[in-house]
């Protein structure tokens, strides 16, 4: 049987409908937020298997020329025909005609077996692995009280925040492939877009001058089908030595989630290796996990320090 090669590709219904199937049967997402949200960049690859009218398998390959990603998936009644191996040929294809191929790392969503085989004989290795950490439903949550250090107190997010929150943002997470490059337009694009809300961003600030930030989201319509609340990025100012205040910023943003908003159950993602990290968040409840593994290309120069958490 012969699949038509449409590239490029839009997030169209027809890929969604994909998106939801492959999420269905495999519990996680194909496709990561960012991924997706960079389809219609200039710099971005897409690529669809198509029989007929229907999309059989969907990629992306984005952030060409420096580090970027790549992720696809197979519907699930497709599987186990060749389609994951014919998709990623057509990405590779094309990546190497960027020069883009040992720049761009692919990613495996919930370590699929599959994804692992691929990339084992193409050559790829595992290099980082991000896990997502899941609490039980909240009700079986017990949450330390807020503890403040000293000289430190928690407001709402406000407007003339933004620089301090990319300073903080930017030196916390210098050494995170994504997160240490934020610009103020990425920040504001967050901050000024038709659904944020002030509250959903938790400051702390000492003598008046921001010293952390925790941002959460929430997400309606999660795989798990409840409403789960998310530790989206904590940070504190490294240069600031009081202790606690990372931790204070996690309850807090905890308990909002959850009293404000009506989180069902909580998640965060966080590298495997922050063991300082995971020792927190053991203590808080976020016991489940699902892995996310990031694979190197062939002879791929790896520049980034997996030694502390978050996305």
């Amino acid at each position: 049987m012969s699949w038509d090669i449409h590239s490029p590709a839009r997030v169209d219904g027809s890929v969604r409908s994909l998106l939801a199937e492959a999420q269905r049967a495999d519990g996680v997402p194909p496709l990561s937020d960012g991924v997706l949200d960079a389809a219609d960049a200039a710099d971005t690859i897409t690529v669809a298997l198509v029989d007929g009218s229907t999309v059989v398998g969907f990629g992306i390959a984005t952030g060409l020329g420096s580090r970027g990603a790549v992720e696809f998936t197979i519907h699930p009644d497709f599987r186990g025909q060749g389609l994951g191996k014919k998709l990623w040929t057509e990405l590779l294809e094309r990546l190497r005609a960027e020069g883009s191929q040992h720049t761009t790392w692919p990613w495996s969503h919930g370590n699929h077996p599959a994804a692992a085989a691929l990339a084992a004989e193409y050559g790829y290795t595992p290099q980082r692995t991000l896990l997502q950490l899941q609490t039980p439903r909240v009700e079986k949550l017990e949450l330390p009280p807020l503890d403040l250090p000293a000289g430190v107190s928690l407001r709402t997010f406000e407007t003339a925040d933004e620089e301090r929150w990319l300073e903080i943002n930017n030196a916390a997470f210098s050494w995170h492939p994504e997160q240490g490059n934020q610009t103020i337009e990425d920040i504001r694009g967050r901050t000024r877009s038709a659904d944020f809300d002030p509250r959903d961003v938790i400051i702390a600030e000492q003598d008046g001058r921001v010293i952390g930030f925790h941002d959460t989201k929430m997400h309606p319509e999660h795989v798990s089908g409840l409403l789960v609340g998310e530790v989206y990025v904590i940070a504190v100012d490294p240069s600031v030595h009081a202790k606690g205040i990372g931790n204070a910023l996690m309850v807090a943003g905890m308990r909002d989630m959850i009293d404000r908003r009506g989180a069902q159950m909580l998640e965060l993602y966080v590298e495997d290796d922050n063991d300082k990290a995971l020792g927190l968040y053991d203590r808080l409840g976020f016991a489940h996990r699902i892995e996310h593994i990031s694979y190197a290309p062939p002879q791929a120069e790896d520049t980034a320090e997996t030694t502390q958490g978050e996305r």
